[in-house]
Parts: structure tokens; C-alpha cells; sequence
């Protein structure tokens, strides 16, 4: 019989979400990492599987995704399982297992799954390998951001047909997590959360979304010339889309206008795969497009343009979708360097982060708040802003990068196989 060192791990992922740059940095990286780290039990062999649809063989760009990401992580087997609807998704079911055959029936395998419906093929294959584990990986509280995309803030206040909806999938993840011999997810607050309302494991792990490495300063000075910013200048930096729960048109912007008024010293940046929307926004709140720096980049130079600014920006609503999240832009500012100005009790980020001023936390609920938060922000920049840019990355090599991160989960996969 194996010894509990000896394992293999499965990323499984479904649903197409292999398509996004969320997935790859998220999953995909991760998978990678657990690979190449040598220190620590880690597994023997490293797989990354993607169950979808048949079209997917056939399909050009999704093709072209496969390859960029194999590409991309080229120490683990990324792995295209397919199947066909109105055959009940055959065959799904007989590729898995084929494969899981290939990987040794009489070590181990841990399935690491990204959400219940990877959690359900998991269990299927769990049946025909009753010594295999299951690991759910819930990185966020889906019932609640599934009303969210509908303007549900809370799920208290869903009816009819949005309440049913819920439920359904409220009553899916948790049974999930019952069925799950683990479970890990992306913060505290979550934690509790699942704890509380779906019965999660007491010892459920908290691994928050992690990036592959701290950028280097080696560009940033000729980054921050090609865009004309000085030596003297701050660079403002907001990072990411136009979606309602980003609350850019109704609390970031307006924000950023009241701080640019108090401070002339400082220079927005918005990056943005939607940056004509943006700028938009941004005429629409009464700025002046003159000063401000407008990019749409591919995901391989946002690193590199972040590392260029000075302070990153999160403000959202302290909803229970984004209480209990951890965006990943929470990683990457970090890893950048940048302290960041983040609404309070969002992004489920450790105290510790305030507590040395790596984080300024503010609220924002009316217009005199928003100028209150300006001119409490306005004091801050004010402590030598630029000086924190070690510390930060100090904090995030600890922290947000999964070389640091895979160990708690594999402690949580050595725990799991001796349970």
C-alpha cells in the first residue's frame, strides 16, 4: 500500500472557465506550482483536467486556449475531456476514468476541484477509486454572486423566481461540501460563512488568490517616462473592468475626482480590457482626460504596468459577495508593490495589512463621506507613499505567491489522505 506521501493531484475545472484569465492565473498556476516546488510532500504527479463540451474539439479558439495554457504550465498534463449533452455527456465519465487508470490505481489521486460541478465528476470517479479524495474549492460564495449579477445585493431580499434560484444553489454547494472530504477556499470570512450556513469543515483551509511572482523594478522608471509621470508624481492605479460590482461610475471615480482636487500631485491610471467604457465614466464625472493614463493591455503587461504606479485602488460595496471575497487584483497590486486604498471590510484581507499602513481602509456611503475619505487618504499618500514598495512585497512573497501558498494545501492534502 502507498505511503500517505505518495499522491497524485487533479485541478479539475468545468463549464468553459478554463477560457478565462482568472482560471489560468488561479488554477492553472497553482497546478503548476505544486509541480516544481520540491520542498514538502507534494505530490508525485501533477495533472490539470478540463471537462467540457464536445464543440470544444473543434472549436478554434478554444484549441488555441488549450495550447496557450500547456504552454504556459509546462510541468503538469493539461488534459481536454470532452463530451456530448444529448448523450448525457458521454463519454465523459469513460475518458475520466481511462485516465485515472493511467495514473496508478494503487496510489492515491486528489482531485482538487474548482466548484460543485468538478466536485460532482470527482465523486463519480471516487466511486471506482474509493481511496481518492475530494477536495472542493469554493472560491466564492456562488449562490449570492449569482443574484448579485442580477442587482441582488442581499439574498434576503430574493424572491420568486431569483429566491428559488438561490436555493437550488445554495442547497447544490452545500451538499457538495458534505460529500467532499475537504474543503479549501480564499478567505477567513468565507470560511466562516461556509462553517456557518453549509455545515463546511471546522479545519477548512484558506489559501487567498495568489500570483506566480513578485514583479522586478528593473522597467519601471522607463515605463513611468514613456507615460510622462515624474519622479515626484503618484501614480494612482486602478486595475480591472467596468462590471456593476466594481462600482467604478458610482464610488471609485467620484472618489478619485474629490482625492485629484485635494492633491494635483497625483496622476490616474486606468487599466482595462474595456477602457473605452472607462474613459467614458471618466468624462461623465467631470475629469479631465489630459493628465489621465489610459491602457488596454494583455494580460502578460499588466504586471509590468502596475509596478510602474505608486497605489493601487479597491473601492466596492461592503456586500456579503464582496465581504467575503478575495479578488485577485488584491494579489497582483501587491506583488506590484503597491499599497492599496480599499473600502472597509471588503477583500477579506488580514488586519495586519492596516496595521502597518500597507492598506487604508475607507468608507464610503454618502458624498461627505466620500470627502472625508479623500482628504483621510490625502494624509496618508502624505507618509512617504513610495517608501512602502518593500514592505509590500515583503508581505506578498509571504503571502500571495502560490510558491508560499501550495504548502497549506498540501499540509490540507497530507491531512486529508490520513483521514
Amino acid at each position: 500500500m502507498a505511503d500517505i506521501s505518495d499522491y497524485k493531484l487533479v485541478h479539475v475545472t468545468t463549464d468553459g472557465e478554463y477560457k478565462a484569465p482568472l482560471v489560468a492565473s488561479q488554477l492553472f498556476d497553482q497546478a503548476e506550482f505544486q509541480a516544481v516546488v520540491t520542498e514538502g510532500v507534494r505530490p508525485l504527479k501533477v495533472e490539470a483536467w478540463i471537462i467540457g463540451s464536445m464543440r470544444e474539439y473543434i472549436d478554434k479558439a478554444s484549441q488555441e486556449k488549450l495550447s496557450f495554457l500547456r504552454n504556459r504550465c509546462p510541468h503538469i498534463n493539461v488534459r481536454m475531456i470532452n463530451g456530448v449533452s444529448r448523450l448525457d455527456k458521454f463519454p465523459i465519465l469513460p475518458m475520466l476514468l481511462f485516465y485515472r487508470r493511467k495514473l496508478n490505481k494503487n496510489i492515491p489521486v486528489i482531485y482538487h476541484c474548482r466548484g460543485e460541478f468538478a466536485v460532482e465528476w470527482a465523486l463519480k470517479l471516487k466511486e471506482a477509486f474509493p481511496g481518492d479524495k475530494v477536495v472542493f474549492d469554493v472560491r466564492g460564495y456562488w449562490p449570492a454572486e449569482m443574484l448579485y449579477q442580477r442587482g441582488i445585493e442581499d439574498p434576503a431580499d430574493a424572491t420568486g423566481k431569483d429566491r428559488e434560484d438561490f436555493e437550488a444553489a445554495f442547497n447544490h454547494m452545500k451538499k457538495m461540501i458534505s460529500l467532499s472530504d475537504a474543503v479549501t477556499t480564499v478567505s477567513d470570512a468565507l470560511k466562516d460563512l461556509l462553517i456557518r450556513e453549509m455545515n463546511a469543515p471546522q479545519n477548512t483551509n484558506v489559501v487567498p488568490c495568489c500570483v506566480s511572482e513578485i514583479t522586478a523594478d528593473a522597467y519601471r522608471d522607463d515605463v513611468r517616462k514613456s507615460w510622462g509621470l515624474s519622479e515626484t508624481e503618484i501614480a494612482l492605479v486602478y486595475s480591472g473592468t467596468t462590471a456593476a460590482y466594481q462600482h467604478l461610475d458610482d464610488l471609485t471615480i467620484p472618489f478619485l475626482k474629490q482625492l485629484t482636487i485635494l492633491n494635483r500631485n497625483i496622476r490616474l491610471v486606468f487599466l482595462s480590457p474595456e477602457i473605452d467604457k472607462i474613459k467614458i465614466m471618466v468624462n461623465n464625472a467631470g475629469i479631465s482626460a489630459d493628465g489621465v493614463i489610459f491602457k488596454s493591455l494583455s494580460q502578460n503587461e499588466v504586471a509590468g504596468a502596475l509596478n510602474a504606479c505608486d497605489v493601487g485602488i479597491l473601492i466596492r460595496k461592503p456586500t456579503l459577495v464582496n465581504r467575503v471575497a478575495n479578488p485577485v487584483k488584491i494579489g497582483e497590486y501587491l506583488a506590484a508593490g503597491l499599497p492599496i486604498i480599499i473600502a472597509k471590510n471588503v477583500g477579506g484581507v488580514s488586519g495586519e495589512l492596516f496595521e502597518r499602513s500597507l492598506l487604508e481602509g475607507v468608507e464610503i456611503t454618502s458624498p461627505e463621506s466620500r470627502d472625508k475619505a479623500a482628504i483621510q487618504v490625502n494624509n496618508w499618500l502624505q507618509e512617504d507613499i513610495k517608501s512602502k514598495r518593500p514592505l509590500v512585497k515583503e508581505y506578498a512573497t509571504k503571502h500571495y505567491l502560490w510558491r508560499s501558498a501550495v504548502h497549506l494545501s498540501r499540509k490540507m492534502y497530507k491531512n486529508t489522505l490520513e483521514n
